[in-house]
């Protein structure tokens, strides 16, 4: 019984949590506040569920490094410059030490007592045909975004999450976990939530997950090429020619689009956005570029990032708290924080790098602990190449892994990765699911 509560728990979690939001005009700013309520109050029902386990408690080696990095964001916490923040989080980010606690308890819950159920595949279908659908009608205005808490302000994509940055993080997961599933399974759906995912993908304009989704196609690539035979060749050229179709289709929207589709602003187009990544990757490659030129690139990722070393290196060790990052960069950078925002008219509260976030706040030794424990949990993922169910659920945790170097966690999309993490080590769930 409590083992199926425990699955109740993650399943609304994984599955519910990240469609939640608030009308517009309910609440303007707080888009994830419905989100962490729901969260945490489900956390603390894992975190009871555990204690009437404690008996069945056991941790290997994987466990004890993710036991050292949470003792690690205990310390930062307790010795916080905002020691409140450093527990609840920032305002609209809520990743503060309750949120991390929640992430763990669901890491572990999902790793020692999920088990397999025909219906989770239905959730997931469900979770991902809303969230693709939503934010595939919003990009042409189609959907009534005031419905959702977002802003059309930027003309991008965003779904139930908020921002497009987030909801390209669930799709760095969703496109190539149902990709992979359609190769190995074959089954008609998940051709089908490819495709859509994949045209959300694109018009969420997240170039961070472009990449993430990049690496993951090049893994994929050597899978093929291992397990080579007709049929995953039949399935190659379906998604190949599907998704070559849907990004000409979107690059070259037909004249009907502009004409029936009155909202819908052509200002924003996805050829654009690929333009920007044209020209900031020969912005790179120009002897000639001034600091300032270099400073713009990645939607000013690079300026952020070179404030966040700085704040590295002035406080290697605790770092200012979970989530505390502006508290941080106020109280030991002053004056370049002040510089900054005159400069550019633009404030930050992430580094937009997650390993930069976890160093810059908790501490370099954290991020060395947290590295450990990924590598760890993919070195046991080695055999993905020959082994299908390892291979589906490898495929998500690299792409999120790596768009994770140019975006930012968030409470609707890391659940997800750490259930990932988790499950991939449940040996009777991966059994249960061949």
């Amino acid at each position: 019984m409590t083992n199926k509560l425990i699955n109740i728990t993650i399943n609304l979690i994984i599955f519910i949590v990240p469609l939640l939001t608030l009308p517009y005009q309910i609440y303007r700013q707080s888009y994830n506040l419905p989100k962490i309520i729901v969260l945490l109050l489900l956390g603390l029902i894992l975190l009871i569920l555990v204690i009437i386990k404690k008996k069945e408690l056991k941790f290997d080696l994987i466990d004890k490094t993710l036991i050292t990095f949470y003792f690690l964001i205990i310390v930062s916490t307790i010795f916080s410059v905002n020691i409140y923040k450093a527990i609840i989080g920032e305002k609209n980010r809520y990743e503060g030490l309750l949120t991390f606690t929640v992430y763990f308890l669901v890491y572990y819950c999902a790793k020692n007592f999920y088990y397999y159920n025909k219906n989770i595949k239905y959730y997931a279908i469900a979770a991902v045909s809303i969230t693709s659908v939503i934010g595939i009608l919003q990009y042409y205005n189609i959907f009534p975004l005031n419905i959702l808490n977002v802003s059309n302000i930027y003309g991008f994509s965003s779904s139930t999450f908020g921002n497009r940055n987030f909801f390209g993080s669930f799709l760095a997961i969703v496109v190539p976990l149902f990709i992979s599933l359609y190769l190995i399974k074959n089954k008609k759906i998940y051709l089908f939530l490819s495709y859509t995912s994949f045209a959300a993908m694109l018009l969420s304009m997240t170039r961070s997950a472009w990449v993430g989704l990049a690496f993951a196609i090049i893994v994929g690539i050597i899978y093929i090429i291992k397990n080579f035979n007709k049929h995953i060749l039949k399935r190659t050229i379906y998604l190949v020619l599907g998704c070559s179709g849907i990004m000409l289709f979107l690059l070259f929207p037909p004249k009907f689009i502009e004409t029936y589709l009155s909202n819908y602003s052509s200002s924003n187009l996805l050829d654009k956005r690929l333009e920007l990544v044209s020209t900031e990757i020969n912005t790179i490659f120009e002897d000639t570029n001034s600091e300032q030129t270099i400073s713009k690139l990645g939607s000013g990722r690079i300026k952020i990032w070179s404030l966040t070393l700085k704040l590295i290196a002035k406080t290697p060790l605790l770092c200012s708290g979970p989530d505390t990052l502006i508290d941080g960069l106020l109280y030991n950078l002053k004056y370049e924080m002040y510089d900054y925002i005159l400069t550019t008219h633009a404030f930050f509260d992430k580094a937009h790098n997650e390993y930069l976030q976890i160093a810059a706040t908790i501490g370099i030794p954290a991020l060395i602990i947290y590295l450990s424990f990924l590598m760890q949990i993919l070195a046991k993922s080695k055999n993905m190449f020959n082994n299908n169910i390892v291979f589906i659920l490898t495929i998500p945790i690299i792409s999120y892994i790596v768009q994770a170097f140019f975006n930012i966690s968030t409470i609707g999309v890391a659940p997800i990765f750490w259930f990932l993490l988790g499950i991939i080590q449940n040996e009777k769930f991966k059994k249960d699911l061949e």
